[in-house]
């Protein structure tokens, strides 16, 4: 009876059982790695499109940056170009030097005018400080009425003839471009239009 085998239908029944568990965790098993395995490459696909979309992002504005830099350039060589044909390769142009100078000789002609302005008002203070005082002389006995009146009257048509020859000097005889120069014209020079082209 040694060689023979003998078969008990419990023991059959217990491994059955077993092996038919195993195989069930065995299913659940693969279908939890497949749902981690695809969750997983569904990750990593998604980081690589964001991944690309940043790239093809920052190559497009690099791109642009090149290209306005590109424009810059042409500009500053354009502007470079149009200040050299101006200047004739010297520096400034002779325009922008009239200019400077132009600007110079109004400025030194407000100057000018300016301390003539304050010349005059400094006279006038002064006249009227002489007022003052004589009418102060007056009224102590210091002085008699008529000499204070041929002060005052002396010294005010002093004061009169300084505007009068200021302003009359200025708008008539003075150069309009150069405060120090006066303006000769036909007339001031003894010549006259019809004599020069009479000798033309």
């Amino acid at each position: 009876m040694s060689g023979l085998s003998y078969a008990f239908p419990s023991i059959d029944s217990a491994v059955a059982s077993q092996y038919a568990t195993a195989g069930a965790a065995s299913a659940t098993t693969t279908s939890n790695l497949q749902s981690t395995v695809t969750q997983q490459v569904n990750a990593n696909f998604i980081q690589a499109l964001n991944t690309s979309e940043g790239t093809a992002n920052n190559a497009q504005t690099y791109g642009t940056l090149l290209s306005r830099n590109e424009s810059i350039i042409n500009i500053a060589n354009d502007m470079i170009q149009m200040n050299r044909d101006i200047s004739g390769n010297s520096g400034y142009s002779g325009q922008e030097k009239d200019t400077y100078a132009r600007q110079g000789e109004i400025n030194e002609w407000q100057a000018q005018n300016k301390l003539d302005t304050l010349f005059f008002l400094q006279a006038s203070f002064l006249y009227f400080t002489l007022v003052v005082v004589t009418i102060f002389l007056r009224q102590y006995g210091v002085l008699p009425a008529s000499v204070m009146w041929a002060i005052n009257v002396i010294f005010g048509i002093i004061l009169a003839g300084i505007l009068w020859n200021r302003a009359s000097y200025t708008y008539n005889s003075r150069d309009k471009r150069y405060w120090n120069r006066r303006y000769i014209g036909l007339a001031d020079s003894g010549l006259s239009a019809k004599v020069m082209c009479s000798n033309a």
